[in-house]
């Protein structure tokens, strides 16, 4: 009998997960894995104030707007379609150099899909934003993305990357790999690809509608170095569980339950 109830038990908890995870869904990102576009699954260079592609408006990806330079230069932010980021050119203003990834980039992130990839000379970077609505004044929000460091593939050099990251005016957060500072062998390596990092932020809003903002910015100048971005989720911390709370949770109301089952035993049997 014990046993039956566990089961019926073990099944609701693992119900409730699926509960709990899909009341957690509401993504407040639009388009935060980058499919949504114009570009008709041809690789691209956003377009900015310096790039209109013919038949684009606005940064040709939906929901996103491509920034400008802090020292005036032509922003270069790319969107590549993962299938051949490493064998096809984006369609840029510089025609005749190659765009595209290094051959050691290793295909999609966790998210699937598409991505975008930013360059981070800071003669040439300008943030990938978006507006963020619904937002709750003092509430939490939970940050989470895939991102990595790689080089176009005529590019061969030690390099370093980060992404700055901003949600209104709250303290800028950021993710970093390589020491600038440092030797080669704490940089990435020519041609190397980090592999995909999965990253998580946590933001206080202090506004309900709040500016989003990725800015890719590495070393040195004129490699270039390239940040990937892909999977942006911002949820309300507050709705999302701990692991270990929903794993106390379900011990707790199983212990219940095997105790309630045999106090019925003993009564039954005295009876």
């Amino acid at each position: 009998m014990i046993s039956k109830i566990l089961v019926v038990c073990f099944a609701a908890v693992i119900i409730g997960f699926g509960l709990v995870e899909t009341v957690n869904a509401g993504n407040l990102v639009l388009n935060g894995s980058f499919e949504q576009t114009q570009f008709n699954g041809t690789s691209y260079e956003l377009g900015s104030n310096n790039w209109k592609p013919t038949g684009i408006t606005g940064s040709g990806l939906t929901n996103w707007t491509n920034g400008s330079n802090s020292q005036g230069g032509s922003v270069y932010n790319l969107w590549f379609n993962a299938s051949n980021a490493t064998t096809v050119d984006a369609v840029s203003q510089y025609p005749s150099e190659p765009q595209r990834l290094s051959a050691s980039f290793t295909g999609s992130s966790p998210d699937g899909g598409n991505f975008v990839a930013m360059d981070g000379d800071p003669s040439v970077n300008g943030a990938l934003s978006q507006q963020i609505s619904g937002l709750t004044v003092g509430a939490d929000y939970r940050l989470s993305f895939y991102w990595g460091a790689i080089e176009l593939s005529n590019r061969h050099g030690y390099t370093t990357e980060s992404i700055h990251v901003t949600l209104g005016d709250s303290p800028m957060q950021a993710v970093s790999y390589g020491d600038p500072n440092g030797p080669d062998s704490q940089k990435l390596a020519p041609n190397a690809f980090t592999g995909w990092i999965q990253a998580t932020m946590d933001f206080q809003a202090d506004s309900t509608s709040e500016l989003l903002s990725f800015l890719s910015v590495g070393t040195p100048n004129g490699l270039p170095p390239i940040a990937l971005l892909d999977g942006v989720s911002l949820v309300e911390a507050s709705s999302v569980p701990e692991p270990s709370s929903l794993a106390l949770s379900a011990l707790g109301l199983i212990g219940f339950v095997v105790i309630r089952s045999r106090r019925r035993r003993i009564t039954s049997t005295l009876a």
